[in-house]
């Protein structure tokens, strides 16, 4: 990913927020470039290239009577990261979402495996596996593991698309994951029992019940972080009003000092 100019992605990632965030709905026409030139402080240049940026995302449609904001579903992969990113925490129903097409994804990548690669292939998918599946990994060496797994099985595969898939999911969903410590990795005897199933499907070159085990393993990746940032977004609203409450108080406690004073 190459990194725009300064003055332009000020401009995109503005506009970006107001559109992401709901403050610009599909069909709003944008402001000129002159509007938003002297709104966000940067030259017509920037403003110009920085709707080329977001034409790219397919959040902008720039036409002869300027730009407007383009359809959802006319948003590219890349806008995945960018919503994640909108706030500290992501959003629970978007990572479950994220989440439940990563399960077909994956559940299609082990079916593809067993069906087209190599024994030398199936192989290393299998000692993948294995150490996907110690109970000595930190959390850190799981989700590294897990990657190579993946990397192993799209190549297996030998799909070019699936590659392409496989980073895009992990450049903006899984790296940021990981960067927050939410950790995918579920409890010690439910993973080794999925595990020994996809161990034992790669062997059999068992590919409806490698496909299967895939969605399992997915989906209960998908309980556990969803599980997480509910129970996050929960403690930080805890958090919020508890603060608010004592913040209330002592202007109230304030407020009437004065009066308890004076007597």
């Amino acid at each position: 990913m190459f990194s725009l100019p300064a003055s332009v992605e000020r401009v995109a990632r503005e506009l970006r927020e107001d559109i992401l965030r709901g403050r610009l709905h599909p069909g709003d026409r944008l402001p000129s470039e002159r509007e938003l030139s002297l709104r966000i402080g940067v030259n017509r240049g920037a403003v110009r290239e920085g709707l080329r940026a977001l034409a790219q995302l397919g959040l902008v449609e720039i036409g002869p009577r300027g730009a407007q904001v383009a359809p959802a579903s006319e948003a590219s992969l890349d806008v995945l990261g960018h919503l994640l990113a909108l706030d500290d925490l992501p959003d629970a129903e978007l990572a479950d979402q994220v989440l439940e097409v990563h399960a077909q994804v994956f559940s299609s990548c082990l079916r593809m495996a067993v069906e087209r690669g190599s024994d030398e292939q199936l192989e290393r998918a299998r000692k993948m596996v294995e150490r996907v599946g110690r109970a000595d990994l930190s959390e850190a060496a799981y989700a590294s593991a897990i990657r190579d797994l993946v990397h192993v099985l799209v190549d297996a595969t030998g799909n070019f698309v699936l590659c392409l898939v496989r980073r895009g999911l992990e450049l903006h969903f899984w790296d940021r994951l990981e960067a927050m410590g939410l950790s995918p990795r579920i409890g010690h005897e439910r993973l080794v029992a999925i595990l020994s199933g996809i161990d034992a499907a790669l062997e059999r070159r068992d590919a409806p019940a490698a496909a299967e085990l895939g969605l399992q393993l997915i989906r209960a990746h998908r309980d556990r972080i969803v599980e997480m940032l509910q129970e996050e977004h929960a403690r930080q609203t805890r958090t919020v009003l508890r603060e608010g409450l004592a913040s209330s108080l002592l202007q109230h406690l304030t407020a009437i000092e004065p009066e308890g004073s004076a007597e």
